[in-house]
């Protein structure tokens, strides 16, 4: 069963969330990137920099016993501080690192409780949230790709859906 959740982890983290982020980051260009049409709705860019820290913290300050050195409100507040390529790099090896972390998680570590920023969670809990905390951004990222551009971002291809 720990077998099946981390290969799940690992496919909702890097075959659908990264290659949609990646996606729209080159959709884009650096200024839209970081175009916000208001003070309550976070750029592209500032959205993948949230995405990166959160993702780090619950997964790499937890798993892995790393230092939390995430800085929450730099992620919304700084502009134009990120090219596109080191937004990729960023968002990137969160992930990579993130699923390389969860993939040595012993079924104890699943089950054990962690502090992470004001919540106890278990494994499983923080397991949950990263991969529903990305899938939630990745919508606003695409949301905000599909508006600026005018485009269908055409995730699944060809594929007959109906």
């Amino acid at each position: 069963m720990i077998d099946l959740l981390k290969a799940e982890f690992s496919r909702r983290l890097k075959e659908e969330s990264l290659t949609r982020i990646l996606k729209c980051i080159d959709l884009v260009s650096e200024d839209e990137l970081w175009f916000s049409p208001n003070k309550n709705v976070n750029s592209i860019a500032n959205l993948v920099l949230h995405l990166a820290g959160n993702i780090r913290q619950y997964t790499q300050t937890t798993f892995a016993k790393e230092k939390d050195i995430r800085e929450r409100n730099f992620e919304f507040s700084t502009h134009k501080s990120h090219s596109k390529e080191a937004l990729k790099k960023i968002i990137t090896k969160a992930i990579n690192d993130a699923v390389e972390c969860f993939d040595h998680t012993t079924t104890k570590e699943l089950t054990n409780q962690y502090s992470v920023q004001c919540f106890q969670e278990n494994g499983i809990s923080i397991a949950i949230h990263v991969i529903e905390h990305c899938s939630y951004h990745v919508g606003q990222i695409t949301q905000m790709t599909k508006w600026i551009k005018d485009i269908d971002t055409k995730y699944y291809g060809e594929l007959k859906l109906d």
